[in-house]
């Protein structure tokens, strides 16, 4: 009876002990292109698993009986056969320290009840193309193990395939990141270029500067971790709610392991809020110590904050905004980044004008 469409769609387990909220996961993904199989709890999946049934995709709530959410997530992702599988854990848990489980666990997003159907939509296609790439390198790395495909050729062949799909990885990452925080889009593209034309000016050879630009977009991808309360409030932040904020770096360190991503883009998510004095985060390291495409990231991103509107504050002219920068050289910023950024700065100024905010 299934025709070759039906064999292409992709398989979704909905695992919930409620049959109100495995309605409204069928409801929101019913119009996708999908498979739904339901469980209600983590026993069932792990009965499934062994009776052969393999899923692409997992959405998976956290409190159940028998087996839970986080239990069930850590088999999985324990299991060469189903490591690969995208889990999203849907929880009402605000707690971070169950973010955290979460993220010990293996899971690859999550989502908070309530949560609207169009947010759970977006998730899992992001999710689904990221498994679709990896499924694609997994089979081509089993193709270049036979001996015969060594070739010269084809080993360039190969390399720019890799090129390709790590390119799709972090595209599907960003949409990810966009979903969540409404100033991202016209904020990514400023601080990529920022980035790139430090780089440049730096004296980075046109590999890494290409890199820079790419990879600068995924600087605070680990925000998806990051509670709505606290990513979308307007004014200051309380310490307790920094100390949260702080994980991001770690967040997205993480997330972009999973996803195989370039050194380069993990070590700009992990070392962006490092200072070149010391006092920074997660890792407080010191000068040169941070990753040069850190301390370029850095700069970057303070710079575009400064010079831009927040919800908790005024933007700063670009006068005061490099007063401020040049200020911190040596102390929050590389002194040589900061002597490079005022060697560009007509092109800084031509960025700011050509990706300025709609007011």
């Amino acid at each position: 009876m299934a025709g070759p469409a039906a064999a292409a769609e992709k398989l979704v387990f909905l695992v919930d002990d409620e049959d109100r909220n495995l309605l409204l996961f069928e409801k929101a993904l019913s119009t996708q292109n999908y498979r739904l199989n339901t469980f209600h709890d983590g026993q069932e999946v792990l009965d499934a698993l062994e009776q052969g049934e393999m899923p692409d995709l997992v959405v998976l709530d956290v409190m159940m009986p028998r087996v839970d959410g986080f239990t069930l997530c850590s088999v999985m992702k324990a299991d060469v056969k189903t490591q690969a599988v995208p889990v999203i854990l849907v929880t009402g848990l605000e707690d971070m320290r169950d973010k955290v489980r979460g993220l010990e666990s293996g899971a690859d997003d999550f989502l908070t009840k309530p949560f609207h159907p169009t947010e759970l939509r977006a998730r899992v296609r992001s999710l689904m193309r990221i498994k679709t790439l990896h499924d694609q390198l997994e089979d081509s790395n089993k193709l270049l193990r036979n001996d015969k495909l060594h070739l010269e050729a084809l080993v360039q062949e190969r390399t720019e395939e890799l090129e390709g799909l790590t390119f799709g990885i972090v595209a599907a990452l960003e949409m990810a990141n966009e979903l969540r925080d409404s100033d991202t889009g016209l904020h990514i593209r400023r601080v990529c270029s920022y980035s790139h034309a430090l780089a440049k000016q730096m004296g980075m050879d046109a590999l890494f500067a290409g890199k820079i630009r790419r990879y600068a977009s995924l600087h605070d991808v680990g925000k998806v971790g990051i509670p709505d309360s606290i990513l979308k409030k307007e004014g200051m932040l309380s310490d307790a709610e920094f100390e949260q904020m702080k994980l991001h770096t770690m967040f997205g360190y993480e997330l972009l392991g999973i996803a195989r991503a370039d050194d380069m883009a993990r070590n700009i998510a992990l070392y962006h809020h490092e200072r070149f004095d010391g006092e920074g985060y997660p890792r407080k390291l010191e000068g040169k110590n941070i990753p040069i495409e850190a301390r370029i990231v850095s700069l970057a991103d303070v710079y575009d904050a400064l010079t831009t509107r927040r919800c908790y504050k005024d933007a700063f002219s670009a006068e005061e905004a490099e007063r401020t920068i040049r200020a911190e050289g040596g102390q929050h910023f590389d002194p040589d980044i900061v002597d490079g950024m005022f060697a560009a700065i007509e092109e800084f100024h031509s960025i700011r004008s050509r990706y300025r905010d709609r007011s």
